[in-house]
C-alpha cells in the first residue's frame, strides 16, 4: 500500500491524498497503474516525487515510501 500526495489540479482532478493497494516497484509501473484509472490526465507531465526528491521512471518506490504527484506549474 503507497500513500499518494497531490498538490493543485491534480488533487482537484483526483480528490484529497489517496492511498493505491496494487503492487509497484519503480516510478514508471507507477505511471503505467494511474494512466490504467486515470487515463483523462496527462501523466507525462505530472512529476513524481519520491521522499521529497524528484524522481525519474527508473527510480524504486517501496512501501513506506512519500510519493507525490505535482503537476505542471507555470507562472510569470
Amino acid at each position: 500500500m503507497f500513500l499518494i500526495k497531490t498538490f493543485g489540479p491534480l488533487k482537484e482532478q483526483l480528490g484529497a491524498d489517496f492511498q493505491i493497494d496494487a503492487w509497484v516497484n519503480d516510478v514508471k509501473s507507477l505511471r503505467v497503474l494511474l494512466q490504467t484509472k486515470h487515463p483523462h490526465i496527462q501523466w507525462s507531465a505530472v512529476a513524481v516525487a519520491v521522499n521529497k526528491c524528484y524522481a525519474d521512471d527508473d527510480t524504486p518506490i517501496k512501501i513506506g515510501d512519500e510519493i507525490a504527484l505535482i503537476p505542471p506549474v507555470s507562472g510569470g
